[in-house]
């Protein structure tokens, strides 16, 4: 079949308006699920954080900090009221509750856009590689270099998204290399499930690239236990959220592909691409509507 008849069906039929605000509206409903469970289980943990400062404090009678130089509780005057509509917390404490819910949302968010920075990459590959057989000699001689290429646009793609698409205030620099890490496993997870689901071997080479990856930001030339320990804490963390994510895009994919509008005729990972698409805009949607600030207040 021409290519060009095969590339105006793919374009009409992602451009379906009614199909994609279907698909969309799936993928809104399903991240305000996934949000709603981060800011409860963030909330909770939170509020036990403040308990505990609370009976750490109870026990330093005339020093204003706790054993770890910080403080939540009643310390001036300011912070000694405890209104009843705020459940009892001061509010420093409040803060600190608001605070550790943003964080661990604006990590979903950052694992999200990194993962689909990723798939960016991995997407370009596929398509060059299956479809585009004039450009085949020049990949052949040249894929270094332009996985190279993609590696650097995934980079700047996901500085963009969370730095203008949604700007993420609340994750350090730290943060956000440990939530990159954990990105590449969620890859790895997709990767395996396309091999394996789909018995599709030509993502061989690219499950053995991202565990290489991976181990290579464990162990470099001048790694330290100290910062070797610190990466497996940090994706330790991030292990909750990369269930979310993971449950997430199941569930996104799933009404996809059983709705139709995602296809396996044009290659899975590129319809797996398209539905990160639409939750990174289901994303930008809540962010920007102030939808999650209201929800934390």
């Amino acid at each position: 079949m021409d290519t060009s008849i095969v590339n105006q069906y793919y374009l009409e039929h992602y451009f379906d308006f009614a199909n994609a605000g279907q698909f969309l509206l799936a993928a809104f409903l399903g991240l305000a699920a996934v949000l709603a469970i981060i800011l409860i289980a963030a909330k909770a943990g939170a509020k036990q954080e403040v308990r505990k400062a609370d009976l750490e404090n109870s026990r330093v009678l005339y020093s204003g900090r706790d054993a770890s130089g910080r403080y939540y509780g009643n310390r001036d005057q300011t912070d000694s009221a405890r209104s009843e509509s705020s459940g009892g917390y001061t509010p420093r404490q409040l803060r600190h509750i608001r605070k550790k819910q943003y964080d661990l949302v604006e990590r979903f968010f950052e694992l999200c856009f990194s993962a689909t920075s990723v798939l960016f990459f991995l997407t370009l590959y596929y398509l060059i590689d299956a479809h585009m057989p004039a450009a085949y000699a020049y990949w052949v001689q040249y894929q270094d270099i332009f996985l190279l290429v993609f590696i650097l646009l995934s980079v700047f793609l996901t500085a963009w998204l969370d730095m203008t698409f949604v700007h993420l205030k609340y994750l350090d620099t730290e943060e956000k290399a440990d939530v990159r890490l954990t990105s590449s496993f969620y890859i790895i997870l997709i990767l395996l499930y396309i091999r394996f689901i789909y018995q599709d071997t030509n993502y061989n080479q690219l499950i053995l690239y991202f565990l290489t990856l991976a181990a290579g930001r464990f162990f470099y030339f001048d790694f330290t236990v100290k910062e070797f320990t610190r990466m497996l804490k940090g994706i330790w963390r991030n292990l909750p959220i990369l269930g979310l994510l993971a449950a997430y895009s199941a569930f996104v994919c799933w009404f996809g592909f059983h709705s139709g509008f995602l296809l396996t005729s044009n290659g899975v990972i590129l319809s797996t691409f398209i539905a990160h698409l639409f939750m990174d805009l289901a994303i930008f949607l809540i962010a920007r509507s102030h939808l999650l600030h209201l929800a934390i207040r």
